[in-house]
């Protein structure tokens, strides 16, 4: 059931990151949302067969590093095309 799950999880959110080629922000809470039910997927496989492999650890330093990349990469962006103005955030004007 929790492949199932999983499974249903990783295709949502496979289509919400081919969907969401313009947003940035999206783009990376999409990648995270397949990362999750990756890990779910594999930690379900595992435990149900008892294969231990160390690809589910390989995959949480994969998880962790694509993390850090996009955060990197959303700060870089926002140097270089933001600004520093609070009215962009969609604040109460005064």
């Amino acid at each position: 059931m929790l492949i199932f799950v999983s499974s249903m999880f990783l295709t949502m959110a496979f289509f919400l990151f081919v969907e969401n080629k313009n947003h940035t922000l999206n783009l990376l809470n999409s990648l995270e949302a397949v990362m999750l039910s990756l890990l779910v997927f594999i930690y379900a496989f595992n435990s149900m067969t008892s294969f231990n492999s160390p690809s589910f650890l390989i995959l949480l330093t994969f998880a962790a590093c694509e993390a850090a990349l996009g955060l990197s990469l959303l700060v870089s962006m926002l140097r270089l095309y933001g600004n520093d103005l609070i009215s962009t955030f969609g604040s109460v004007n005064f």
